[in-house]
């Protein structure tokens, strides 16, 4: 492991849980590790430095080599459990996902839980001080400034994904897969313009700007030597 690189550990758990029982508590342990399947499927099998592990029924975490691909391993997440469980918006299923970034001093073969490092400890406290009113997404690093603006765009990108139906949660997927509207309307086996609204209503457009600008701001902090500790 290299102890100059920075990486991004995501630790979350998932929102609504405490009300599956039985069968649907199995089914929520299938539909995560579809969901860390579906990231690999996305973003590439190099993605992961750890693979996503999952603790206590309802929590996982996992470790990307690449920060600028974390906003996205989270929104696929995300997408995939809102879209498996049929409910009304107000009480979607959904993943309270705190992104750690920086660098990591121990990362051992067999546990990625018992890693350290900045990262480590920029991910897990994020994700305990989420709580109401209720946030789902947040970035940390170890620049204030960077932390501030991400804040406000986050609770934003929040607010969309909130409203995402089942619907748009499947568009949403199957475009990160890179599919055009065409060959989405025959996976569906509905009209392009259907699949249009979809995607409009989805916000995905301003979503890949939102992903783009984290890419900047991360390449630049680099550029400049800032992704150190304060």
């Amino acid at each position: 492991m290299n102890k100059e690189k920075i990486y991004a550990v995501l630790t979350g758990d998932v929102s609504g849980s405490s009300r599956l029982e039985g069968e649907q508590r199995q089914k929520l342990l299938t539909v995560l590790k579809h969901s860390f399947s579906l990231v690999d499927e996305i973003l590439g099998d190099q993605t992961m430095a750890f693979p996503f592990e999952i603790f206590r029924g309802d929590s996982f975490q996992g470790v990307l080599n690449e920060p600028s691909q974390a906003l996205r391993a989270a929104i696929i997440i995300r997408a995939n459990i809102r879209k498996s469980f049929v409910t009304t918006l107000k009480n979607a299923f959904d993943a309270r996902i705190a992104i750690g970034i920086g660098k990591i001093s121990l990362l051992p073969d067999k546990r990625g839980g018992e890693g350290d490092g900045e990262a480590y400890r920029n991910s897990g406290p994020a994700l305990d001080e989420m709580g109401k009113p209720p946030r789902f997404l947040m970035i940390r690093t170890p620049r204030t400034e960077m932390n501030s603006e991400l804040q406000v765009e986050l609770a934003l990108l929040d607010a969309i994904i909130m409203k995402w139906s089942v619907q748009q949660a499947e568009v949403a997927l199957e475009y990160f897969k890179g599919k055009n509207q065409e060959q989405m309307a025959r996976f569906f086996n509905i009209s392009q313009p259907a699949i249009r609204k979809r995607l409009f209503n989805s916000n995905l457009e301003q979503i890949v700007m939102l992903e783009n600008r984290l890419t900047f701001l991360l390449t630049k902090a680099k550029k400049d030597n800032e992704i150190i500790s304060p």
